[in-house]
């Protein structure tokens, strides 16, 4: 399995302190290098999300989530990757329970790439919309988030990740590969537990 740090999701989307909460660890774990100014990553959000999590619901697999910020270049100085992956670092350890809800609406709200993308105010409205407490999106700006997810964007780059989205498959005893999509997640997960 990979060790980059990351937020584990179980059921529902819930954020998890790690995999090994859960009762039962999946034989099999995804991987999904994300930037939430990438557009290719919208789209597969939008195209595989579902699919991933009914897969973590049903304990075949683990999902692991790395926001990361590589297109900071894109938002005319306002650091939109950074401030956008701090939040979802954030809300992962203040609101768990609507990590999965804030990850799909960071991407419905997605800022076109050349924007500043949106402002702590909105990230901030955007996240009680679904629930967050204003507690946890006061924290959106703490240095400690914003620390979080440059060290492991730093970290994912530092281990050859190129750009996003970039999604790995790995099993237990399986060094992680790239999935391209020539299959159905499904399949190659099937694949990777029965061997």
């Amino acid at each position: 399995m990979i060790t980059i740090p990351g937020i584990a999701v179980g059921p529902g989307g819930k954020a998890l302190a790690s995999l090994g909460d859960e009762p039962i660890r999946p034989p099999t774990q995804i991987d999904v290098f994300v930037d939430y100014m990438c557009p290719y990553c919208r789209r597969f959000e939008r195209d595989n999300g579902a699919e991933i999590q009914e897969l973590v619901d049903r304990n075949v697999t683990g999902l692991v989530m790395h926001p990361v910020a590589i297109l900071d270049r894109m938002s005319r100085g306002g650091l939109y990757s950074t401030r956008s992956a701090a939040a979802a670092y954030a809300v992962a350890a203040g609101s768990p329970e609507h990590f999965g809800a804030f990850n799909q609406a960071l991407f419905t709200h997605q800022p076109r790439e050349g924007s500043s993308g949106l402002s702590e105010a909105e990230l901030a409205e955007l996240a009680q919309q679904i629930g967050i407490e204003r507690a946890v999106t006061r924290t959106f700006a703490d240095n400690s988030f914003l620390e979080t997810a440059t060290r492991n964007t730093q970290a994912a780059i530092a281990r050859g990740l190129q750009g996003t989205p970039t999604v790995l498959l790995s099993g237990r005893h399986q060094a992680p590969v790239l999935w391209e999509g020539e299959r159905s997640l499904s399949d190659a997960l099937s694949s990777m537990a029965a061997s």
